[in-house]
């Protein structure tokens, strides 16, 4: 089994944009005169927040683990804890700790894709036919007959936090509010 990555074509699409805004705000704020540093940290706080909202959320499906990465975290399952894959209010991962809401896609109508390192982009998807390709991955439960076994191999869950992100977007943010306030 092939590796898949699920993205949101739409969400890249306008950080690409947002990225573009905060090139052009630099030149502008240099030729109308103002203060040079004005410019700068508002353009920084926007192509960041383009890049932790919009381009970098997204599923990786390996044939070991299913990595969510989202705004605030990464968080990586074994596909021995992931129990389900419901699509009711878009893409949720239920596990052994409970249900995983994810901010790629929150309602079922989102419009995805997928991406596995081939040339040409992504492909569409809807949320069920994402959802589909992921419960490729999801292994059948195992009917355990006998004794449990004497070693047992742990299914690990790890959550990686974007700390720097996030504080680098508050902190961008506030920075950013403060230049504004002294045009």
């Amino acid at each position: 089994m092939i590796s898949t990555v699920i993205v949101a074509p739409g969400m890249r699409r306008l950080a690409v944009v947002l990225w573009g805004i905060a090139i052009v705000l630099v030149p502008l704020a240099l030729v109308g005169g103002g203060s040079p540093w004005l410019v700068p940290v508002p353009s920084c706080f926007i192509a960041l927040v383009a890049w932790a909202v919009f381009w970098r959320p997204r599923f990786e499906c390996t044939p070991d683990h299913l990595r969510i990465v989202d705004v605030r975290r990464t968080s990586t399952y074994d596909w021995r804890r992931v129990t389900e894959i419901r699509t009711k209010y878009g893409i949720e991962v239920v596990t052994s700790e409970g249900v995983r809401r994810t901010w790629l896609a929150t309602r079922p109508t989102a419009r995805l894709g997928e991406t596995n390192g081939r040339p040409g982009g992504t492909t569409p998807l809807d949320v069920d036919a994402a959802a589909r390709r992921m419960r490729t991955f999801v292994p059948a439960p195992v009917e355990q007959t006998g004794p449990p076994p004497a070693t047992v191999v742990p299914a690990r869950i790890t959550h990686r936090a974007h700390g720097w992100s996030v504080t680098g977007m508050v902190v961008l943010g506030v920075a950013a509010s403060m230049a504004a306030a002294q045009l």
